[in-house]
């Protein structure tokens, strides 16, 4: 995957990636891009960097952050040589860089070395790592994330997962699968999650992240109600917040039916910021001279027998 926004760079890489075996994209920087690159999950990425949009950089971490893509080595191609930026390089999520114009042999080896050191990099976690499913729990929800083959691997050590005592104590929990990362996924795997959906019959709704396995998820799944499917973690935040806005509103809802009921009186508005300040302007304000209190506390301050006197004119 190159995302490059210069419209010269980007048709250089479409000259150098011309008539090559794999599979290349060439795009611009956008959010479409951005939900893309998630689900696809692809080998390596290339990254124009402008210096100017920090949204590029911004994207990058989020990647390293995402349990699924952290790991994809990141090239940026950058306008000139920054020391700043090359100091930075690897903090900044970066697995390397080249300074633009590209040349074409060098760069599709550096990508080549990259691909490699990636693919084995998994591998090696597959096979010697004991836990092919990771799980994140948090904010009410449980995320299963799926990380090698679903017969092999990971459907076997879901038996070891979902004891007794675990299901009880996520009842109340959203249950998520992510699935993007594994390499082969069927009719045969799309049966086997149908029958561990079975596992939460007290929940309404299992959601699963499919990635670039959607279409095997839309073909074969039979429990259209229960199973939700997506192609990237951000459609299922936005799900999970219509959510809970549901859930608010319906609390809203009974709040004020159980009031009517007692008292036999609608509730009163909530106050707004405005209706909370009292503010109170007069209309005709006095005119008020300047020596009036003056004159006032000396007048307060005679006697009242002086006070039938005139004062003296000038």
């Amino acid at each position: 995957m190159a995302i490059e926004n210069d419209l010269n760079s980007a048709q250089a890489l479409e000259n150098i990636f011309l008539g090559l075996r794999q599979r290349v994209v060439v795009t611009k920087f956008s959010q479409t891009v951005q939900e893309y690159v998630k689900s696809s999950n692809p080998d390596i990425i290339l990254m124009g960097i402008t210096f100017k949009d920090k949204k590029e950089l911004e994207f990058v971490l989020e990647l390293r952050r995402d349990v699924i893509t952290h790991n994809i080595p990141i090239m940026a191609m950058i306008p000139k040589e920054d020391a700043n930026f090359v100091a930075n390089l690897k903090a900044l999520g970066f697995t390397d860089y080249m300074v633009k114009p590209l040349i074409k042999q060098p760069l599709l080896d550096r990508i080549h070395s990259h691909i490699e050191e990636y693919k084995f990099s998994e591998s090696s976690k597959t096979r010697d790592n004991m836990s092919f499913v990771v799980v994140d729990r948090g904010h009410g929800r449980v995320l299963f994330q799926c990380r090698a083959n679903l017969k092999r691997y990971v459907f076997p050590e879901f038996k070891k997962i979902f004891t007794p005592n675990f299901l009880k104590s996520i009842q109340a929990e959203r249950i998520c699968f992510d699935v993007r990362v594994v390499p082969e996924l069927g009719k045969d795997e799309v049966e086997v999650f149908e029958r561990v959906m079975k596992l939460f019959s007290n929940h309404e709704k299992v959601v699963f992240i499919a990635g670039r396995h959607m279409g095997a998820f839309i073909e074969h799944a039979t429990d259209d109600e229960k199973m939700l499917v997506f192609m990237a973690p951000n459609e299922f935040d936005e799900y999970v917040k219509m959510e809970e806005q549901k859930i608010e509103e319906q609390r809203k809802k009974e709040k004020k039916e159980k009031f009517v009921k007692e008292t036999g009186k609608e509730p009163p508005p909530a106050p707004t910021l405005l209706s909370q300040v009292k503010i109170e302007i007069p209309l005709n304000p006095p005119i008020v001279p300047e020596n009036l209190n003056s004159s006032a506390e000396s007048t307060d301050s005679q006697p009242n027998s002086d006070s039938a006197n005139p004062p003296s004119q000038s």
